[in-house]
């Protein structure tokens, strides 16, 4: 089974509920909003903030692991600093995706105007009834930011269950992984290795799931309160490290310099403090506080938490 993650980007948040509600179901409510849908053999999560704009640090986690994104243009076109900030992140990930024009929201001119010079503008536009069950998920393809190869999983959740043990949610970002397989918790314990016990996709039992899944994985060897600093399992196959050099292109919209500044740097799944310094023409490093899983080309986005306006500095690809 493997399938898609899909980022529902907006600042109408009952537009938003209408729209992922007509095209897919429920079935998480506690920190990122989740939807699922099943289609031609794949499965596609529908993921969502309910904290933007007040927090922007859902909406980055949720643009660094997805592959595509719907923009949902707000009602008659009125656009404000929030929409232009996310017009950004989608810029500084390099995401693929189309807007949404619910109910004749705006004419489809709208967006490729008011976001000219940005990746959104040349998104395309479906025009639609918010009722409407219809969508085309056949344009959905693997993301950009994908590992190229080794089984990666981000965790946002570790708790205990009875009769069960220590059990974990997150997406798996790349690879297959299987029942039995034996995983690095990182940064927890790099070390030493786990083993899945079971696998879960929306509470069924599964003996494997691939990239695009969420997945419910029980774990053998590890206490959940060890998890607490963990942010990935993965096969052992990617190199960890803690200083990060990326070719970095910072937003023209961003006027301050990112250089010898305490700032986030948001990797895929997980949003560390980073130190962060010029180390050539265009290419900068950053230290963050336990080592990484990274890979060339790796897509990182610098975030500024206390950024006036916009949040986000821009993005980059790790060099390794």
């Amino acid at each position: 089974m493997d399938g898609h993650t899909i980022g529902v980007f907006g600042t109408d948040k009952e537009q938003k509920t209408r729209f992922m509600g007509s095209i897919a179901k429920k079935s998480e409510v506690e920190g990122m909003i989740v939807y699922h849908r099943n289609e031609a053999g794949k499965r596609y999560s529908l993921l969502d903030d309910p904290q933007y704009p007040d927090k922007i640090q859902g909406y980055s986690r949720i643009a660094s692991i997805c592959d595509y994104a719907y923009y949902l243009l707000p009602k008659g076109g009125k656009l404000t600093p929030p929409d232009g900030e996310l017009a950004v992140l989608l810029e500084s990930y390099a995401l693929p995706g189309t807007v949404e024009l619910i109910d004749a929201a705006a004419p489809p001119q709208t967006a490729k105007v008011a976001f000219k010079g940005l990746r959104l503008a040349d998104y395309p536009t479906d025009e639609r009834s918010g009722d409407s069950s219809i969508v085309d998920l056949s344009k959905i393809g693997l993301s950009p930011n994908s590992p190229p190869t080794g089984a990666l999983v981000y965790i946002d959740r570790a708790f205990s269950v009875k009769g069960v043990g220590t059990v974990v949610l997150g997406f798996i970002l790349g690879g297959k992984i299987s029942v039995h397989d034996r995983l690095r918790a990182v940064p927890t314990s790099p070390e030493k290795t786990v083993e899945v016990k079971g696998i879960q996709v929306n509470d069924e039992d599964q003996e494997s799931a691939g990239a695009g899944i969420r997945v419910g994985l029980s774990l053998k060897g590890v206490d959940a309160k060890d998890l607490g600093k963990a942010s990935w399992l993965d096969d052992g196959s990617f190199k960890l490290a803690d200083r990060l050099t990326f070719q970095f292109s910072r937003s023209a919209y961003y006027k301050q310099e990112i250089a010898d500044r305490d700032l986030h740097l948001q990797l895929p799944g997980d949003m560390a403090i980073a130190k962060i310094w010029p180390a050539d023409s265009g290419v900068y490093t950053a230290t963050v506080p336990d080592p990484v899983p990274v890979w060339e080309g790796m897509r990182v986005v610098v975030i500024d938490l206390n950024g006036k306006n916009l949040r986000v500095a821009g993005g980059g690809s790790v060099r390794i």
